[in-house]
């Protein structure tokens, strides 16, 4: 074991803190590391034990499966997180001078993907790491992954109460759309919009021009969704959610405006 890396799938549901006091008190001598850094050689030459646990997110393979209207989302769900090879984690950083203003303009992503030997879950629930791939995500980048992350999310969760797949209860609905137009309004995409629609980078990163009407997309493309979300959270809504209803609308209208401005 000595040097090397695994990907675990640990049980169903089984949090983190768990996982890592399990595998602590299979490995009693061992010393914890408190972060995702990959260990420098004091670490790996030294006597001691030492046991580096992290969460990592899978890549799914079936890409086409994924992006299919008429595959359910069920059949989606088990695609995403089974036969899977690759993980990937991402540790965020800030490269030059960090903006007191908007810290968006200056943080990047080191992002590291793990290939396996053979897929998860297989035979056994975990696999060595036969090799890892290290890139730097820029701040544009980053950006545009993280919204076009969340649109996924919405029109997932949106699709679900639409096919009845969600009997009754409204909240995860309502916690999502919060979420997104509560950030868009107090940070979010309006300091994306900062960022990265300014004159000033527009003027300095030529070559980031595709990168910048692609953002932009994303983000009209969320407030599509949104307004999609809002009407099928009003069909459902129960009477006494009614004022967060009326809420997340006043927000949204906030959040669209500033978004056509």
């Amino acid at each position: 074991l000595q040097n090397k890396e695994y990907v675990c799938r640990g049980h169903d549901y089984e949090r983190l803190e768990a996982f890592q006091q399990r595998m602590l008190s299979e490995f009693p001598q061992a010393i914890a590391m408190q972060h995702p850094n990959h260990p420098d050689d004091s670490i790996l030459q030294c006597d001691a034990q030492y046991l580096q646990i992290y969460a990592v997110t899978p890549i799914p393979d079936n890409i086409d499966v994924l992006q299919m209207d008429r595959v359910p989302d069920r059949i989606k769900s088990f695609y995403r997180v089974n036969n899977i090879r690759k993980f990937r984690y991402d540790r965020p950083f800030h490269k030059g001078p960090k903006d007191k203003e908007n810290e968006f303009k200056s943080l990047w992503i080191e992002r590291t993907t793990l290939t396996l030997t053979h897929s998860l879950p297989g035979i056994s629930r975990w696999f060595e790491v036969e090799r890892r791939e290290l890139v730097e995500v820029s701040p544009l980048e980053n950006a545009i992954q993280v919204v076009e992350n969340k649109n996924q999310e919405l029109r997932t969760l949106i699709s679900q109460y639409q096919h009845k797949q969600m009997h009754g209860n409204i909240n995860l609905l309502s916690m999502c759309l919060n979420g997104v137009i509560d950030a868009a309004v107090n940070g979010g995409i309006a300091r994306y919009q900062e960022a990265f629609f300014d004159k000033d980078y527009i003027t300095k990163h030529p070559g980031d021009a595709e990168k910048i009407t692609q953002l932009k997309e994303l983000m009209q493309e969320q407030v599509h969704v949104l307004g999609v979300g809002l009407a099928v959270h009003e069909k459902f809504v129960h009477p006494e959610m009614r004022p967060l209803h009326k809420k997340l609308i006043d927000q949204f209208q906030v959040m669209r405006s500033s978004l056509y401005h």
